[in-house]
């Protein structure tokens, strides 16, 4: 009985854990680019709760995510928006002040 109480508390500690490490961002980013027409990508922001945030239709540009520089750029892209993100935050919170 003890030895199942115990393992029981091991696993409940192993899923909180792991669920506080699941979103270290809050936004993701996801990129559509059609198989047989590549004139075109689409990139969506989602945030943790998986709700879209932003998107964005580049014209001309097939986005590969398997390349470094254009997973790079998404990443900035994504950083960029987050920082916008928390300086609207901010100077809302100033305004209610």
């Amino acid at each position: 009985m003890k030895r199942q109480l115990l393992i029981t508390a091991v696993l409940l500690l192993m899923a909180t854990g792991m669920k506080a490490q699941q979103w270290s961002s809050p936004l993701y980013w996801v990129v559509e680019t059609n198989t047989y027409y590549r004139g075109y990508s689409i990139v969506r922001f989602y945030d943790h709760k998986n709700i879209l945030v932003h998107e964005v239709k580049i014209h001309g540009v097939n986005i590969d995510i398997r390349i470094p520089k254009h997973k790079r750029k998404l990443d900035e892209l994504l950083k960029g928006y987050t920082e916008r993100q928390v300086t609207a935050a901010k100077r809302k919170s100033k305004r209610l002040l």
